[in-house]
């Protein structure tokens, strides 16, 4: 696909290009005068800074400015409308060392990086230079598409987003030979094409929120394992399995539930190896009474090998895919096979004239028994035969059993006439029943999928006990390391590069663990601190009291033992679903709840505990001191 064939499917977006020619002239002609935000003319700066979601140049349903955050900013605009104007008198040369500037200068007033909010500033006074995606990644995504789908088209990105954003709209410019007015809608339409699978969007939407967990997924791709850390109420939980919606492409977090790729488990202080990794299990004896100890995988054990069996699988043509589908699903019907024979005559010998029978079929395994003993059998693994016929019989050269070291030790070992005995007999099977390999060319290559497991507390077990060996896996992912217990023959443990991992501290609990300087280098670790969510539109948010306890925080009161933002109480304190709200139970009902059965009592534990200290000035009455508790309980009364 050529430049211009990809922009002939496009239809421009009226509406949004009538809107951005309208107010874009009106936002340069205001800014170029250098005054204060309170001159300006008051829909122009409305649309401007104030509007977050529908704005003429991007929509941010999600990640504009706070309140408190448009109030410091324009608190700092005689500083900010210098610059500015500067911009604004530079219609045809990028003043890159301003844009920074401005940039530095928003960071002061935010409580995090405001990026695609910040460059939408800018671009709606640099409509000559800057294109109009003003989320980072999404630039980036789309210059990525470009080179990799548009046969004409390269452009190599410099990771800046003012140079990126600049040097892809004088391309646009100069392929389209249009004035900026005519086509200020296309770079943003061509990545919505690409993202509805080549299909020209109906619906014009231009929302270009950052999301939110873009920096955590970054981090989680890189490192494979993290661990969110904050205090009580901060969401980590419900941003866990946020983040593992969005690394397995789904809707919601209710679509988590039955899917195979996810696990969630909660770690406590008698958590082991054996619970968590690989264990002994006591199982009924099929051959007889009695039990048997075996050792299976457990949680990680069992989920890393569903994630290292989908990797390996990725790997593999579509034709091998067949061949091993072809053999599992008649390898199951031999396995009926020997059941019905078994229940018929009551002992199936494996060669004739031989005294090694089978005595029964278990899931994974066949039992057979070597000698006249009842008590002397040994379980020959299903995968040991299977990749000893495929050895044998699809390999070229032949893999003899004992020479296969895919096998495992046991099929290697002086017992290894009994594998070649069943290989045989499944071999047997096939020719008896005339079944011969046919080529299903309906077999696509195997998408590799990531796979995610969330560990909720994970401090609260001793991770170097838990995690055993598998400590060393986590830094050398896809490399086995040898387990204490053998599964299927085998000892090894692999943790693969599609297996996500992501641990959640709460770290106001001073009662767990530490964790190891060898642990915390194998992780990393993102905070999720308190913030305050009065512009969620999902939610009803409790401003007042959220101030007052996070004033707690930030007045001297937390002891130097402590980090504040280890233990101020997060958001979730504070919110009232929409779907829990009725006309016998209010909003205020449910934040008056929260604040006295809740939040009050874990306050009071933290002076219990010497963790809040001291007396508490009150500014909102004449600054009237109060002992802590004291001040504590008037928000119980209060509220």
């Amino acid at each position: 696909m050529t430049f211009t064939e990809l922009i002939d499917e496009l239809e421009i977006w009226d509406h949004w290009q009538e809107r951005y020619n309208h107010y874009v002239p009106l936002f340069i002609e205001e800014a170029g005068t250098g005054k204060q935000w309170e001159d300006w003319d008051k829909e122009v700066f409305y649309e401007f800074f104030m509007r977050s979601s529908d704005q003429c140049v991007s929509s941010l349903k999600l990640g504009y400015f706070t309140h408190e955050e448009k109030d410091l900013i324009k608190e700092n605009w005689s500083e900010l409308s210098v610059l500015l104007q500067n911009i604004t008198l530079s219609q045809q040369q990028p003043l890159f060392e301003t844009y920074y500037q401005i940039k530095e200068l928003i960071r002061k007033c935010t409580s995090n990086n405001k990026k695609a909010a910040t460059n939408r500033l800018i671009v709606g006074l640099q409509p000559q230079l800057l294109c109009t995606i003003v989320n980072e990644d999404r630039l980036r995504g789309l210059i990525y598409l470009l080179n990799k789908n548009v046969e004409d088209f390269e452009l190599k990105l410099t990771y800046d987003w003012f140079q990126d954003s600049h040097n892809l709209l004088q391309i646009f410019k100069q392929k389209l030979n249009k004035d900026v007015s005519e086509i200020v809608t296309l770079p943003w339409q061509v990545y919505d094409y690409f993202q509805e699978q080549n299909t020209p969007s109906s619906i014009e939407q231009n929302d270009m929120s950052e999301n939110k967990l873009d920096h955590q997924i970054q981090i989680l791709d890189y490192k494979k394992q993290i661990i969110l850390q904050g205090p009580p109420g901060t969401g980590k939980t419900k941003m866990a399995k946020e983040l593992a919606v969005q690394l397995l492409r789904l809707n919601d977090t209710t679509e988590l539930e039955d899917n195979q790729q996810f696990k969630i488990i909660q770690f406590h202080p008698s958590y082991s190896y054996e619970d968590f990794v690989r264990g002994i299990v006591a199982k009924p004896n099929p051959a007889g009474q009695g039990v048997l100890y075996v050792a299976e995988n457990k949680t990680l054990g069992e989920f890393a090998q569903e994630a290292t069996d989908n990797y390996n699988d990725s790997k593999k043509a579509p034709e091998e895919i067949s061949k091993e589908h072809w053999i599992q699903e008649n390898y199951e019907k031999f396995k009926e096979f020997l059941l019905t024979t078994l229940e018929e005559k009551g002992e199936v010998t494996i060669k004739d004239n031989t005294k090694p029978k089978i005595i029964a079929i278990e899931e994974k395994a066949i039992r057979v028994n070597r000698y006249s003993n009842e008590n002397d059998s040994v379980l020959i693994k299903d995968t040991d035969i299977i990749e000893g016929y495929k050895g044998l019989y699809f390999s070229n050269p032949t893999i003899k059993i004992r020479e296969n070291i895919i096998l495992s030790k046991s099929a290697r070992s002086g017992m290894y006439y009994l594998y070649q005995n069943l290989v045989e007999n499944f071999k047997k099977y096939l020719d008896d029943n005339h079944i011969s390999f046919i080529q299903n060319t309906s077999n696509e290559k195997q998408e590799l999928k990531p796979y995610v497991l969330v560990i909720d507390e994970i401090n609260r077990a001793n991770l170097s006990s838990v995690l055993g060996e598998l400590i060393y896996a986590l830094e050398y992912r896809g490399k086995a390391v040898e387990s204490v217990y053998e599964v299927d023959g085998k000892r090894d443990l692999i943790l693969p590069p599609n297996l996500y991992i992501i641990g959640t501290m709460n770290t106001a609990d001073r009662s767990v663990g530490h964790i190891d300087y060898a642990i915390r280098r194998r992780f990393a670790f993102i905070d999720v601190l308190p913030e305050p969510l009065e512009d969620d539109e999902h939610i009803h948010f409790n401003t007042e009291g959220f101030k007052k306890v996070s004033g707690l925080f930030k007045n001297g009161n937390v002891s130097g033992e402590f980090e504040a933002k280890d233990v101020q109480l997060g958001h979730s304190y504070f919110i009232a679903k929409h779907e829990d709200i009725r006309a016998d139970h209010t909003k205020e009902d449910i934040f008056r709840m929260k604040m006295n059965y809740e939040v009050v009592p874990i306050l009071l534990e933290y002076v219990k505990d010497g963790v809040l200290i001291g007396t508490f000035e009150d500014k909102e009455d004449n600054n009237k001191k109060y002992d802590i508790k004291d001040y504590i309980n008037t928000l119980k009364t209060n509220n």
